[in-house]
């Protein structure tokens, strides 16, 4: 290899690590950085000009294997690094596809959680308890969690979440007690997708189950949403609890839940009370108590249909 062939990649691979600095002082989360690192480090790699738009252009459709959304993601990528280097480029256009999450049963996700080690297997359970995205879960500390009141803050959410309190089990906290060290966050995001991808493929192999391939963190948060709907029925408490600013993107555990339970008639609507205000208008509307403190703190009120 000559030697101006080994200095121009070795110019590249500089720009790309300057490029995840960059998106570090321009607010960018860490679940954001790593994956678009990747993503250049790829596009690199298949042959593409980082500083000739038209050669990423064609490395990108070239593509067989990438669906739309793949090659969205990396068009986003890469107008990312242009705006970085002050250049700009006429982006091709590709359509995310809409697809239904798979919601995988509860014996699944434990499955995956039994068969994980210690820190995983902890993260894990924390995402199936919290309905948390994987990022937020990652950026807890050890002051973010209380025994006493078996609870975790959500205090440093992602892009369009608001900060919350979400309810947890005795078992969780001891789990995360046990990881506890010292003030600092307890998990690495990058590393743990690491692993997870390992344990999913010889865990899905050993028990002959294809479908725990499919199961993503993101996975643990949409079975969550899915069951809180089907346990209350009330898309504002699903929308609370997730931390979602925008109730469009709840809607989908209305289909979701629909799907999964086979629009089952239950003999009883659910609502979610978070104030003496809200429970008063429940039982005037003709609603009964029936359980407190539930997940976020809310009161659990049922009438029958």
């Amino acid at each position: 290899m000559s030697y101006f062939r080994l200095k121009l990649e070795a110019t590249i691979k500089g720009k790309i690590v300057e490029f995840g600095f960059w998106m570090k002082r321009e607010g960018y989360a860490e679940s954001t950085i790593g994956p678009r690192i990747n993503q250049l480090t790829t596009l690199v790699k298949r042959g593409a000009d980082l500083f000739d738009p038209e050669s990423v252009k064609r490395v990108i459709a070239e593509q067989k294997t990438w669906n739309d959304g793949t090659k969205a993601n990396n068009v986003d990528t890469y107008s990312c690094f242009l705006t970085k280097e002050a250049m700009k480029w006429v982006p091709p256009r590709y359509k995310r596809p809409e697809s239904i999450p798979l919601i995988p049963s509860e014996a699944e996700l434990n499955q995956l959680i039994g068969a994980s080690g210690k820190k995983l297997g902890t993260f894990l359970q924390g995402l199936k308890e919290t309905g948390a995205d994987p990022g937020e879960l990652a950026r807890i500390s050890c002051s973010d969690f209380s025994k006493e009141s078996l609870s975790i803050i959500m205090n440093r959410p992602v892009k369009g979440h608001r900060p919350r309190i979400i309810n947890v089990s005795n078992q969780l906290i001891s789990r995360l007690e046990a990881l506890m060290e010292n003030n600092d966050r307890i998990f690495d995001q990058r590393q743990l997708e690491r692993t997870f991808y390992y344990k999913r493929k010889t865990t899905a192999r050993k028990l002959a189950n294809p479908r725990l391939l499919r199961i993503t963190f993101i996975t643990f948060r949409h079975w969550f949403g899915t069951m809180e709907y089907h346990k209350t029925k009330d898309l504002l408490h699903v929308q609370r609890l997730l931390g979602r600013k925008n109730i469009q993107n709840t809607l989908i555990y209305i289909d979701l839940e629909a799907k999964l339970f086979n629009n089952a008639c239950d003999d009883f609507t659910s609502r979610v009370a978070h104030s003496v205000g809200e429970a008063c208008q429940l039982v005037e509307a003709g609603f009964e108590y029936i359980t407190g403190d539930y997940n976020d703190g809310g009161k659990i009120f049922r009438k029958r249909n």
